[in-house]
């Protein structure tokens, strides 16, 4: 049997290649499989770079002055999109991603955020269109495997995608609010089911980790770019007041505190938010670009308050307690799978919260072991969450077979 694994493995998100990775050794251990990125570029083509790509003065200027403005933010989306889609259908891509189909028997588009519009001018469910319109156009069997669709802005986004997807053998997708659009739209083969990443391996065993986290309490703060959610300035400003903010009260308290994040291009916000402690012992700057340096730190991690929803997933991995800062509905949707919505605030209600977050550290910190304990039995859920995925990789088979 030969498969092609079609995901995020071009992202500088460490979450984002986790996802790839663990889809390929969950589904494909066993299985003859080339890896595309959306671009349709193969993985041994790929040139990542994990570099810090900072903002310009320009952009700033925009962003300060003109990106709230409708009719101007309508634009920059719909220019930004139209030059991805040139970018997506190179022809000499699609060629070489043609020849492979013609020798797989089941083609995998895996996880992740896979279709979302975030303004009325774009139509992302034409990206994701274009790989399965080509499965399609040779009869290669196609299996969606734990997806996140939406938001959208419109009802023709939403229908863009209901459609694509409907034209795929099997999804599932990883969180019940993604499945919603397609279980209304009675798709014969939609199942709910989780993100893969939760079932990363655990660096140590729980016991370990437990005797190393005993000698310290560490926490880890996941700062996000709050402006990618296209907040005004005034709401980034007071996200980078609100961040300090928590640290100060946390080192008032005599805790020790990493800043980090799972995506490179988050650093300048999280350098921001270090500028104010450079000379406080108790808090460091720690950079993660891949999968290595992320597990490393998270040994030593006693608690992770998160924003980047697979730095929370890779800590349910690692057993590593966590507390949600939402920014997007998937977080909350993460939070629902695993039974724990009171351990998830809204960014943009901090200012009123900051009370509760702070007692909701210490609660985890106190109780460290319990709330270990909660992790690893979290995961073994998503573990049995997942196995959908195996029933629909088995049948899969033995089609084939057949």
């Amino acid at each position: 049997m030969k498969a092609i694994l079609v995901s995020f493995i071009d992202s500088s998100n460490i979450g984002d290649r986790l996802i790839a990775e663990t889809l390929s050794d969950q589904l494909l251990t066993d299985i003859e499989t080339k890896k595309y990125s959306y671009k349709l570029i193969e993985e041994s083509q790929i040139k990542r770079n994990n570099q810090l790509i900072r903002r310009s003065k320009i952009h700033d200027y925009y962003y300060k002055y003109f990106r709230q403005l409708p009719f101007v933010k309508d634009l920059v989306s719909k220019g930004k999109w139209l030059r991805s889609r040139k970018k997506m259908y190179e022809p000499a891509n699609i060629r070489a991603f043609e020849a492979a189909l013609e020798e797989t028997d089941l083609l995998i588009i895996g996880g992740g955020n896979a279709i979302f519009d975030l303004s009325p001018a774009t139509l992302s469910a034409q990206r994701f269109d274009q790989v399965v319109t080509l499965a399609n156009k040779h009869h290669t069997k196609i299996f969606v495997s734990s997806i996140g669709i939406g938001p959208f802005c419109t009802e023709k986004q939403q229908q863009a995608a209901i459609a694509t997807l409907k034209k795929c053998d099997a999804v599932t997708f990883r969180d019940q609010r993604s499945f919603a659009y397609l279980q209304n739209a009675q798709h014969p083969a939609a199942y709910a089911s989780v993100d893969p990443v939760f079932l990363l391996p655990e660096k140590q065993s729980f016991e370990e980790l437990g005797k190393q986290r005993a000698a310290h309490r560490k926490i880890g703060i996941c700062v996000i770019d709050y402006r990618i959610t296209g907040c005004p300035q005034k709401e980034y400003l007071q996200y980078l007041e609100e961040m300090s903010h928590l640290i100060r009260e946390l080192v008032s308290s005599k805790r020790e505190i990493v800043l980090f994040s799972s995506e490179i291009q988050d650093y300048e916000t999280v350098e921001s938010v270090y500028s104010e402690f450079r000379e406080c012992s108790q808090v460091q700057l720690i950079v993660t670009t891949d999968k290595e340096e992320l597990l490393e730190l998270y040994q030593g991690l006693s608690l992770i308050i998160g924003t980047r929803m697979h730095s929370m997933i890779v800590a349910v991995s690692q057993f590593v307690p966590i507390i949600g800062l939402s920014w997007q509905q998937k977080v909350v949707e993460m939070f629902k799978n695993l039974e724990m919505e009171e351990d998830v605030l809204p960014i943009e209600e901090l200012p009123e919260k900051r009370a509760l977050l702070l007692e909701k550290v210490n609660e985890k910190l106190v109780e460290n072991h319990e709330a270990s304990q909660q992790m690893k039995r979290a995961k073994e859920k998503m573990r049995q969450a997942f196995a959908i995925n195996h029933e629909l990789m088995d049948d899969f088979r033995q089609g084939l077979v057949e």
